[in-house]
């Protein structure tokens, strides 16, 4: 089950003040106006979670690389298991 992640004041104000200096007026509205779809996103993502985890274990077999493409991707999912809980 994936934990809930909680910042702080202060840790909520820097991702603001980074978001700002990376992001014009455009591209937050954008992204304000794709919120929504988010909860479509996480559906698609739940309903492939499990073919990832396979797939995880298939990658991490691949020579040289194999291991750390894997440990990116266990990454990501648990990026998305924070956004998207069960």
């Amino acid at each position: 089950m994936a934990q809930e992640l909680k910042l702080t004041k202060a840790e909520t104000a820097a991702l603001d003040r980074i978001e700002a200096g990376l992001m014009g007026p455009r591209a937050k509205a954008a992204i304000r106006a794709r919120a929504e779809d988010a909860g479509d996103l996480c559906k698609q993502y739940r309903s492939i979670r499990a073919a990832l985890l396979i797939l995880i274990k298939i990658i991490r077999k691949i020579p040289k690389v194999g291991p750390k493409a894997a440990a990116a991707l266990e990454f990501l999912m648990q990026l998305a298991d924070a956004v998207c809980p069960a």
